[in-house]
Formats: C-alpha cells, sequence, structure tokens
C-alpha cells in the first residue's frame, strides 16, 4: 500500500490490519495495541479494505477470506521485521 506509506519508513501508517490466530510474542490486545502505535486500524474482521493479515498457528476464517481478496498475509516475524527501528 505504497500510496498510504509516509516518509519514515513506517510501511503500516494508514493501513488497517487484522492479526488472526495464535501469536508467538503477543497476546490480541498487544498485537492491537502495537499496530496503533505504528498509526495504523486494528480490526477485528477482514474485508476489502483490509491491508495487512497478521498470521499465527491456527488461523481460520480469515486467513482465506484474506487470500479470497488478495490480501498482503504476514506472518508475525514479518510483520516484526518490517516496524520501523
Amino acid at each position: 500500500m505504497a500510496d498510504k506509506k509516509n516518509g519514515n519508513g513506517n510501511p503500516f501508517a494508514g493501513c488497517t490490519i487484522v492479526a488472526t490466530g495464535k501469536l508467538e510474542n503477543f497476546t490480541r490486545e498487544d498485537i492491537n495495541s502495537r499496530i496503533i502505535s505504528l498509526g495504523a486500524t486494528a480490526a477485528n474482521s477482514v474485508t476489502r479494505k483490509t491491508d495487512y493479515l497478521i498470521c499465527g498457528d491456527k488461523p481460520g476464517s480469515k486467513l482465506v477470506k484474506a487470500k479470497e481478496l488478495g490480501i498482503t498475509v504476514l506472518t508475525e516475524q514479518e510483520f516484526l521485521r518490517m516496524i520501523p527501528a
């Protein structure tokens, strides 16, 4: 979503992000707080407006929907690597 990207190297600013499945390093509340701290919106369901899906173990129907809609799916590790230092 390059059109939403700002100049500080944060690829998540202005994006809508959904987390699904069991994450290794975050509770659901913690990942949503981290998403918000990056200037993004934490959502609970995958829609056409979703920019990224962070996917943990046993993701279920959110992963299926994201793939159907062509949404970028990230592992938790990929998400962490993309966060600006």
